[in-house]
């Protein structure tokens, strides 16, 4: 059985490890092996969840499996609007449930975030420091508060094991030139209607999503490429719809209780309850997840999953 069940690496013939992230492990060709030569890498998703900038001591069970499968259901139905670095088949036959093949890219070495609404850590933020995404608010402050117009943030990715850095807008423009900042802005938003519609057909709300680009490794090449994962639990932020519309009506309270999350603030929400015993700001390990709130997130991954791509998962 591959260990990556328990969020461990495993050997994978014709492929070596070049790094390995709080998540997701990145795999190169071998000289000599089937895919040498080629530009491209594979990326395997582990059962391994980060919050806060931590990776969790607790596995998810299938929890690699479900991000993969989210990924590659909607890099089939953002094509349209971006193209992918995402390269169907080509993974190892152990690995197929949990790994995808990509090429590679010239990253633009930021995180790009669009939020349609406030969640819980947008309204964090905005309590305690005043700021969203490093720049001015001045609209509603409540959970679920939807947004006027999606609003983009971006932060700078700084090396394995710090967290990303939010930067303003003007700042993000005056690194990468006011052009490829408009076409990073409108394809972020592009990308972002297209999938909120697609997910609200099928009684979910995405509340925002993280997203990163990248060019062609050709020198003169400046095309966006949708790289990284494509609007998984991990990293974006999910509600129900019937959840959603209780709490706008009144019928519920805007609380992290009634407007559940859907994603990794699932993890988050535990992780800062007094139950947990942790602090964030402390700087320590987070502690390891009860078995109910194991079973819970995991849930709560493959609702998404069923929902999203409206398959069962097996024996669920």
């Amino acid at each position: 059985m591959s260990t990556y069940t328990t969020g461990s690496l495993v050997p994978i013939r014709g492929w070596q490890r070049t790094y390995s992230g709080k998540v997701h492990d990145l795999y190169r060709p071998v000289p000599g092996g089937a895919m040498a030569g080629m530009d491209t890498y594979l990326i395997v998703a582990s059962d391994r969840i980060a919050a806060f900038d931590h990776v969790v001591p607790t596995f998810i069970p299938d929890k690699g499996e479900i991000l993969t499968r989210i990924a590659r259901w909607w890099f089939d139905r953002t094509g349209d609007i971006a193209e992918s670095h995402y390269l169907p088949g080509g993974v190892p036959r152990d690995i197929a449930a949990r790994g995808i093949l990509v090429r590679a890219l010239r990253m633009l070495p930021y995180e790009v975030l669009v939020r349609g609404y406030l969640t819980a850590g947008a309204v964090r933020s905005l309590e305690t420091l005043g700021t969203l995404d490093a720049m001015p608010y001045d609209g509603a402050i409540e959970l679920g508060a939807k947004l006027e117009l999606p609003w983009v943030g971006i932060a700078e990715k700084r090396r394995p094991g710090c967290p990303d850095i939010p930067i303003p807008w003007d700042e993000f423009m005056r690194r990468v030139g006011e052009s490829t900042a408009e076409r990073v802005r409108v394809l972020a938003l592009n990308l972002y209607r297209h999938a909120h519609a697609i997910a609200l057909a099928r009684g979910l709300v995405l509340a925002d999503a993280k997203l990163e680009f990248g060019t062609d490794m050709d020198a003169g090449s400046s095309r966006l490429i949708l790289a990284d994962e494509a609007f998984t639990p991990d990293t974006a932020h999910y509600w129900l719809s019937t959840d959603y519309r209780a709490v706008k009506s009144g019928e519920a309270l805007p609380t992290p209780e009634a407007l559940r999350p859907f994603d990794k603030d699932a993890a988050q929400v535990w992780l800062m309850s007094a139950q947990s015993g942790w602090n964030a700001e402390q700087g320590t390990q987070p502690p390891a997840l009860p078995a109910a709130v194991v079973a819970d997130i995991r849930e709560r991954y493959l609702r998404v999953c069923e929902m999203l791509t409206g398959e069962r998962w097996p024996g669920h």
